[in-house]
């Protein structure tokens, strides 16, 4: 990389980038990574992006894919509102030390419930953490929705673009890093929800050895991969809601997202926190024992795992609802029930337990985040080690100010990214001072900067974290009054 007018310029595979430089940090936005094979179809696998003549202006604000407003904007804010939206948003966004040589890389990779977000959008700026932490980070826009995860009755396996995608993604980091000062061999993928979903995937896939040596899970989803019959059931019911058989065919994007929202509020259920869409299982790229996590820990190919979940995952989809906040403790009950069948009884008392003045609504939340997102950080914590390899659990506990929203899902994001501003709209912040956000942001970002130079997380006081073992198995809990050891109890 070198300084030409002030501005950050690179010399990539497909030819010269221009950037910016931000208080010594290079930012590069919008870089192809991909195009598609056949550029009129929109089922096509990817490419390397043909060279261009002159250089690659990365300084503006890039497309992310299509999508509706998320369904957490009530959370996160609309902070991803002003990046236009096209179905070629290939492309990721870099943050390099200035003067980086050969440093790890943070390869982040954005969640959404497999239908929005992006990796372009100013939540994710990593110009912070670059600095800070003496990483690169790169951030990935991937396809969601129907546009992503829908394919022909024909076709002999999933469509699973999105994973292709972030395959090509990362193919070009292998072959493009060391040019912003990145070590190709020192690569941790990240991810948070759909994106920790993808980062456990790529973490144990074939298709992604050799691509990634270390993975970061946050808020890892419970979600197996749709068996092909699931998958064709989804497209036959796409198909009728929208009244077309092919999304490669004649519907607008904007048809494919008003059919993908029926297809969504059709999958709604009091107390459940639907993803309609996501991959499906395919040989040798998203095998179907993924979530049966002793296999999956024994073919797992990165060396280091750091994982964890916020403490009051679900309510972020239950703090508006006012079926859920009004719901009786009969109607909890009865969805213990139906969740946990014979173990219904023990389950709620055990959640009551740990929470003085529970109510039927905290009731909810506790169990199902346990369901979705809690339980399964100890149990990849466990099988990992018992598989010789490292293990870092932690629990994300500050809370929002807001009424009945605790420290929900995507709560460790602004603090992981240290950049308010790009947040400013975000009502999970509610009520947070600037000296919490301080604090519990140089928690986050020591962690995780730690983990990705040397595989173990720290404290900001320098201290390690405590590797899992069977004999050890200790979560972090990161608090706006410090981080705290919690021996885990079954």
């Amino acid at each position: 990389m070198e300084i030409d007018n002030g501005q950050p310029v690179v010399r990539l595979q497909a030819g010269k980038a221009r950037g910016q430089l931000r208080e010594g940090v290079a930012v590069f936005r919008g870089l192809p990574y991909g195009q598609r094979v056949d550029a009129t179809s929109r089922l096509s696998d990817l490419k390397a992006t043909a060279p261009w003549q002159g250089e690659f202006d990365a300084t503006q604000l890039p497309a992310v894919f299509p999508q509706s407003r998320s369904r957490l904007a009530l959370v996160m804010g609309e902070g991803i509102k002003d990046n236009p939206q096209s179905e070629d948003a290939f492309v990721v966004n870099v943050w390099a030390p200035a003067k980086a040589e050969s440093l790890p890389v943070l390869f982040f990779v954005h969640g959404g419930a497999f239908v929005s977000g992006g990796g372009s959008a100013p939540w994710y700026d990593g110009e912070r953490l670059a600095r800070e932490e003496g990483i690169v980070v790169v951030t990935v826009n991937y396809r969601l929705g129907a546009l992503g995860h829908l394919s022909p009755q024909t076709e002999p396996h999933g469509a699973n673009r999105p994973v292709r995608d972030l395959l090509q993604a990362l193919r070009w980091v292998q072959e493009n890093i060391s040019a912003f000062g990145g070590n190709a061999d020192q690569v941790t993928v990240g991810g948070q929800s759909a994106g920790a979903w993808y980062a456990w995937l790529l973490g144990l896939s074939p298709a992604s050895r050799g691509l990634l040596h270390r993975n970061i899970l946050m808020s890892l989803p419970r979600l197996p991969p749709m068996t092909l019959e699931e998958m064709h059931a989804l497209g036959r019911l796409f198909s009728e809601v929208s009244g077309e058989i092919s999304i490669d065919g004649a519907l607008t994007v904007e048809q494919v997202l008003v059919g993908q929202a029926k297809v969504m509020q059709s999958a709604a259920a009091f107390g459940d926190v639907s993803a309609s869409f996501r991959p499906a299982s395919e040989d040798s790229v998203v095998p179907s024992w993924m979530f049966d996590i002793p296999e999956a820990a024994r073919n797992c190919h990165v060396s280091e795992t750091l994982l964890g979940s916020t403490a009051e995952e679900n309510a972020s989809f239950f703090f508006r609802s006012e079926e859920a906040l009004a719901a009786s403790e009969q109607k909890v009950r009865g969805w213990f029930e139906k969740t946990f069948g014979t173990d219904a009884d023990a389950v709620y008392e055990r959640c009551a337990n740990k929470r003085p003045g529970h109510t039927p609504y905290t009731q909810l939340v506790d169990a199902s985040s346990e369901l979705m997102f809690g339980r399964i950080v100890p149990e990849i914590a466990q099988a990992i080690s018992l598989n010789g390899r490292g293990a870092y659990a932690y629990s994300f506990n500050v809370a929002s100010g807001l009424p009945n929203l605790m420290s929900p899902h995507c709560m460790e994001l602004p603090f992981l990214f240290g950049n308010r501003m790009d947040w400013a709209d975000a009502p999970m912040l509610t009520g947070v001072s600037e000296q919490v956000f301080e604090d519990v942001g140089r928690q986050m970002r020591q962690a995780v900067g730690g983990f990705v130079r040397g595989g173990v997380p720290r404290d900001p006081s320098g201290a390690d974290w405590p590797r899992w073992s069977e004999h050890q198995r200790v979560l972090t809990e990161i608090t706006q009054g410090g981080v705290r050891r919690l021996p885990f109890v079954e």
